[in-house]
């Protein structure tokens, strides 16, 4: 027992060790077998503290080795760049500023503020927005989970009997590529900020910019809050809503898609104390999603089970 302990508290190095790869591209440039020496050479970096990382990748089963020369393999072919499912970006996203609000997540314990705010001065999105490399590379990791995540989205919940549909906050348009894909009659607009929108390449979208702190545009029968509501506190979450409710026509329907916590399971437990500190946020139950939308004149029309964590609750305006 003394023993797993001992493992446990140092878990974080092999993750440490694959984000560093990342960063470095290590794994773009081993989709042919290359030597340390090779590989230090093309990306001007130090070939004995190069060969070390690779070792260390190798043997936790994230690159293969023949003899001197290594390569990726079928679990880091998913950290590549131009892999259609790659998962590089989620991998980078876990790693910086990140790991520093978790390092201090005694702060948000013991104020009940946001860690990351505490950090860095500003809270966490707009950190991002004033940094258009790290939204960027936010964005592309959200879109990779999504693209995932979403894939059984039109199964569930026919889109088609909406004439148009807006996902707001949504990103790189993860949720509406997903729905377009298998409903292409649906005209489907992608709402969030201009220097978001503007990197969007999905096409047979509408797209428009702006904040849905601002005035949403009355542009959609129905639309959809995937994963946005849970970055907010109460407060902001209401005006969420609040703007959503306005920018709906009457029988306008808002989907909300969340991970909602009325099983606290190992997984969800863990994303409450992520928001809290990096968001002053948490993941919220069924129920206190239903109360946040009534108190915006929303009425709650029922709920479908989307995944394993995630459910998509239903309101008519």
């Amino acid at each position: 027992m003394k023993n797993e302990l001992k493992s446990f508290f140092t878990e974080h190095w092999t993750y440490m060790a694959v984000s560093t790869a990342c960063k470095l591209n290590l794994f773009d440039n081993l989709l042919e077998e290359k030597t340390a020496k090779q590989l230090a050479e093309e990306l001007s970096l130090n070939e004995e503290k190069l060969l070390l990382l690779l070792n260390a990748l190798h043997n936790a089963n994230f690159l293969s080795k023949n003899v001197e020369l290594f390569k990726v393999n079928s679990l880091s072919k998913f950290l590549t760049e131009n892999n259609p499912d790659s998962l590089k970006y989620a991998c980078l996203n876990w790693s910086s500023e990140h790991l520093n609000a978790w390092q201090n997540l005694d702060f948000s314990i013991k104020t009940g503020n946001s860690t990351f705010k505490e950090i860095y001065g500003k809270p966490f999105f707009d950190f991002l927005n004033d940094n258009s490399e790290k939204l960027h590379a936010y964005h592309k990791a959200m879109y990779q989970y999504a693209k995932d995540d979403y894939k059984n989205l039109p199964e569930v919940i026919d889109f088609s009997k909406h004439k148009s549909l807006m996902d707001v906050g949504g990103g790189y348009g993860a949720v509406l590529e997903n729905i377009k894909a298998k409903k292409p009659n649906v005209e489907c607009v992608l709402f969030d900020l201009p220097k978001v929108i503007d990197r969007v390449t999905i096409p047979n979208i509408k797209k428009i910019g702006g904040s849905f702190f601002d005035k949403i545009p009355n542009q959609s029968e129905a639309i959809i809050l995937s994963r946005v509501l849970h970055d907010w506190n109460n407060e902001k979450a209401k005006h969420i809503l609040q703007n959503c409710f306005e920018a709906l026509p009457n029988n306008g329907v808002l989907y909300v898609i969340e991970n909602c916590a009325d099983k606290i399971t190992a997984d969800l437990s863990l994303l409450s104390l992520n928001m809290t500190a990096i968001c002053e946020s948490y993941e919220r139950t069924t129920k206190e999603y239903i109360s946040l939308a009534q108190n915006t004149n929303f009425s709650f029309q029922g709920e479908v089970k989307l995944n394993d964590l995630q459910t998509i609750l239903i309101f008519k305006k």
